[in-house]
């Protein structure tokens, strides 16, 4: 780790998740700051448990290097929300196994499949070469596509239920009891040790990481409109679809939860048989029961209904943890997931009701205090003053005159289109005007990234910004091994060797990691609280210094810049004032 990326101490959180990980006892739901390094610990520790599981079944278990890959053929699917996270994670594990076993081929261990026709044509081509990797990394539509059936009638991405799951699915039991009399029996195997587990057991989906896992599911909000409830409902997202079809379908946790269910229902719970003393009646008058000397008589043991249910029932409340060598483990992490996340996947069968949180230690959504936060609003084509907290903007619109009756002043949220909405070729000039005084004024070094609105064309604005004397590449190029070469020479020849500068759009922003950011410029407003701070943690990340400017139009009745005011207030961010714009 520290000849790769510098890192020699993993930090609290890793310290927390990874054990976790390794050696699975429960589910995990972990939701923690940006830059703390949630999925870098799930891709080392991944990469940790393919390397190791590779080599006991070679080693102690005899079997071929050919055969351990069959055995190990996707045993842990990781989802994420866009291509850029995915094309990370397989490009840091393809970097330590370069490393650490140049000898080991790189597509059995690990593949990705993602969107675009650049990458999909090479992934299948991957995919019928090399056969299933033991981890796949995925975007949830290509992972349902590929799962779907293929011209040659069968789906080139097949998941197998774990070995234990497998095991219960073999007898088709008449009642509750049996089947939880059999689920316990095989839980009990799934906590085998390695030196005595069979190499059977290492078949089947084990893992399922789902990061980003608010992105994923895309929950309508606690202030969504009924009509946006219903609509989510009644049109689920893909990812939502995806992990139905993975864990209720395939895996069959539907069934197990159903058992359950049915259990807690009839009652089903451990009963001691007690001697019950005969109750006497209530009486306010001296009794011989209560002689301090002769003391109260025997008890007198009382028949009871009593229930002996078979002991294999006793853990039956735990039958939804099952989570050994030989089960599935479901990880689940995002720096802004919430209770009401964690609740839905619960309802949903998907996850048991004692996961293992792993939590800040406030409640709240944060950003790293090390991180500066600029804010700049565009009045008009000539005018980009800095952002005002609320009372000086009470002030400003005090001092500003009144307007006359019949002037159309009202705030329509719908009419508050930015100042691009009309002309985006100009709108783009004025931003790259912008980065480029910015850049002038705060001499950014290491990588710089630029995010830009979903509609807006990366190459389009790339072009603009080239003009204003900014070299930026696609996001894309970042996690794209091959091109990495010409954009160093490209910056090289530019005069900007200590600088990179990639536009992204603010989708891609779940998760990634671009080496030595120290500036992040977001040229729209923000959807949400979560977007910001997902963009904005781009920077700052491992305790690194790092700055973010936002830029803003000011909109009709300057609507934008109060959202502005109320995603800072929930951050706890107070905005510094840019000493480079005048007022």
């Amino acid at each position: 780790m520290s000849a790769l990326y510098n890192v020699t101490t993993p930090t609290r959180m890793q310290t927390d998740l990874i054990p976790h990980l390794t050696h699975p006892t429960t589910h995990l739901y972990v939701r923690q700051t940006t830059g703390s390094g949630k999925t870098f610990a799930i891709a080392c520790s991944l990469l940790s448990i393919a390397i190791q599981e590779h080599h006991m079944l070679t080693q102690k278990l005899q079997c071929t290097s050919a055969k351990a890959h069959e055995i190990q053929a996707l045993n842990t699917l990781v989802v994420v929300p866009n291509r850029e996270l995915a094309l990370q994670i397989v490009r840091w594990a393809h970097e330590m196994l370069e490393h650490a076993y140049p000898q080991m081929s790189r597509a059995k261990v690990i593949q990705c499949v993602v969107g675009g026709k650049e990458y999909e044509s090479v992934q299948k081509g991957v995919l019928k070469r090399h056969g299933m990797p033991a981890i796949l990394v995925g975007t949830p539509k290509t992972l349902m596509n590929l799962m779907a059936s293929s011209d040659t009638g069968a789906p080139l991405v097949t998941v197998l239920p774990p070995e234990m799951l497998r095991r219960l699915s073999l007898g088709d039991y008449e009642s509750a009891a049996e089947y939880a009399k059999r689920l316990h029996s095989v839980h009990v195997l799934s906590k085998q040790s390695m030196k005595t587990m069979p190499a059977g057991g290492l078949r089947g989906l084990r893992r399922l990481v789902i990061d980003e896992i608010d992105q994923v599911l895309c929950i309508p909000g606690k202030n969504a409109t009924e009509r946006e409830k219903k609509l989510r409902k009644d049109k689920p997202k893909p990812g939502q679809l995806l992990i139905d079809q993975v864990l209720l379908d395939t895996c069959k946790l539907s069934r197990l939860n159903a058992v359950v269910h049915q259990a807690g229902l009839l009652g089903w719970q451990k009963r001691e048989v007690k001697e019950v003393a005969q109750q006497k009646p209530r009486i306010r008058r001296w009794i011989k029961d209560r002689d301090p000397l002769l003391g109260p008589p025997a008890p007198v043991a009382q028949p009871v209904e009593t229930v002996e249910p078979n002991r294999d029932l006793m853990r039956l409340r735990e039958l939804a943890d099952l989570v050994g060598r030989q089960s599935l483990q479901i990880t689940a992490l995002s720096a802004t997931a919430n209770s009401a996340v964690r609740q839905w996947m619960q309802k949903r069968g998907w996850m048991s009701s004692r996961p293992l949180v792993i939590d800040n230690e406030d409640t709240r959504v944060t950003m790293p205090s090390h991180v500066e936060h600029y804010c700049l609003v565009v009045e008009d084509q000539n005018v980009v003053r800095n952002f005002r907290a609320k009372d000086e903007a009470s002030e400003q619109l005090a001092n500003e005159p009144k307007d006359e009756p019949g002037s159309n002043a009202s705030g329509a949220k719908e009419a508050d289109a930015d100042v691009w909405a009309e002309d985006q070729m100009s709108a783009m000039e004025l931003m790259a005007e912008v980065a480029a005084n910015t850049f002038e004024a705060l001499d950014p070094r290491g990588s710089v990234i630029i995010f830009t609105r979903s509609d807006a064309s990366t190459t389009q604005f790339a072009h603009v910004l080239e003009r204003y004397g900014i070299l930026a590449h696609d996001i894309m190029v970042y996690f794209d091994a091959t091109l990495q070469s010409r954009v160093d020479e490209a910056v090289g020849s530019h005069g900007h060797k200590d600088r990179r500068v990639f536009i992204a759009t603010e989708e891609a922003a779940r998760g990634i990691d671009v080496t030595d950011t120290s500036l992040v410029m977001i040229l729209d407003i923000p959807k949400n609280v979560a977007s910001y701070t997902h963009m904005a943690g781009r920077t700052g990340r491992f305790n690194r210094a790092g700055a973010v400017v936002s830029v803003v139009p000011v909109g009709e009745m300057g609507w934008s810049e109060s959202k502005m005011r109320g995603i800072f207030s929930q951050l706890d961010i107070r905005p510094t004032k840019a000493p480079f714009v005048e007022s």
